[in-house]
């Protein structure tokens, strides 16, 4: 069955540069041909193209690269510590180059700093510029801790905002409608840019 990389924890750490838990992780689901599905913020992905063709070849095999925009002021406030949108870009570029099922995730997309039409078009448009065909999307949602550390955030550093946030976050997701509408807008921007959905 598949197995999941990067759904809770980006499991290209910093730190992995030195132990390689990951690499050693895909080295054994290619040894055993287990189809596998990872997400990441990390471009040091790319270290591991030879074992991530090795399990192309035995089993499927898809790498996300999470790139919620690439608005530099988004990035920077809401991404600290993160590689550049576009490095990350390039990291899937090489990927798909080498034969890697590999994409595109924008999540999460956040309400006001990378919700916009225009943010969105502009972060499409660089995906496309970038060869990168596969994406897909999702809105931000906030579990407990995560919740408490973001609102804290907002209070701190956007206080006029955070009456929209308490309003859209009311439980983990924000409402339906305004999912969809999100979405909607990602996918005739998706089409407009000749993309595929994830």
């Amino acid at each position: 069955e598949r197995v999941a990389l990067g759904t809770a924890t980006d499991p290209y750490q910093p730190i992995e540069g030195r132990y390689k838990l990951t690499r050693g992780a895909i080295e054994l689901l290619a040894a055993a041909s287990t189809p596998l599905g990872l997400v990441t913020k990390g471009p040091m992905v790319v270290r591991d193209k030879d074992v991530l063709i090795d399990l192309t070849r035995r089993a499927d095999c898809a790498v996300y690269m999470s790139i919620p925009t690439v608005d530099d002021d988004a990035w920077r406030r809401l991404e600290p510590g993160t590689a550049h949108p576009l490095q990350r870009l390039r990291a899937v570029r090489e990927l798909a180059d080498a034969g890697i099922n590999a994409g595109v995730l924008m999540a999460p997309i956040v309400p006001g700093f990378s919700s916009s039409r225009s943010k969105i078009a502009r972060t499409l448009e660089a995906i496309a510029d970038h060869g990168v065909r596969l994406v897909g999307c999702d809105v931000m949602h906030l579990q407990d801790g995560t919740r408490e550390h973001f609102m804290r955030f907002i209070a701190r550093e956007c206080p006029a905002m955070l009456p929209r946030f308490e309003r859209l976050y009311t439980a983990k997701h924000v409402p339906v409608a305004y999912r969809r509408e999100v979405k909607a807008m990602v996918g005739a921007l998706r089409q407009r840019y000749g993309l595929t959905a994830s």
